[in-house]
């Protein structure tokens, strides 16, 4: 798995993905809808509270790892995609973002955790506590 092409596209659209596409909003420059500045800042919050590894001493659980990671990876490709939809991120720079997370979850698999040493396993290491998020994860360990 390619930490910086992991790390890129969850640092690039992470807080924008996280967006409810319920909210109104008006239109930016470039056509998506801007949040009022309260939710923006929630947003920011939320998505800064997630970037944190919750330091817990867990021992590697590759089954719960890929789980966490991949339930991760697909939750963020699903509420991208309804922003998207909705006009809060730009779907281009979504389409860019969502090709880079395919080939992340299609990385993360059972057979790559078994095999992971070093910083990649630190990786999985890190995604077998149900209190991370695997964006903290990536971006904690560079690999």
């Amino acid at each position: 798995m390619d930490h910086i092409r992991i790390t890129t596209a969850l640092r690039a659209s992470f807080a924008t993905l996280l967006l409810a596409s319920a909210f109104a909003a008006t239109a930016k420059d470039d056509g998506t809808k801007q949040l009022p500045p309260d939710v923006q800042a929630t947003v920011e919050g939320i998505a800064q509270g997630l970037l944190q590894v919750q330091e817990t001493d867990v021992e590697l659980s590759c089954g719960k790892a890929v789980e966490n990671a991949r339930y991760g990876l697909e939750t963020m490709l699903e509420v991208g995609q309804k922003n998207a939809d909705g006009g809060y991120i730009d779907r281009a720079g979504f389409e860019a973002q969502a090709v880079k997370l395919r080939a992340a979850l299609a990385e993360v698999t059972p057979q790559d955790c078994a095999a992971a040493t070093g910083e990649k396993q630190a990786f999985y290491r890190c995604m077998s506590s149900d209190y991370n998020h695997v964006a903290a994860c990536a971006n904690a360990h560079r690999f």
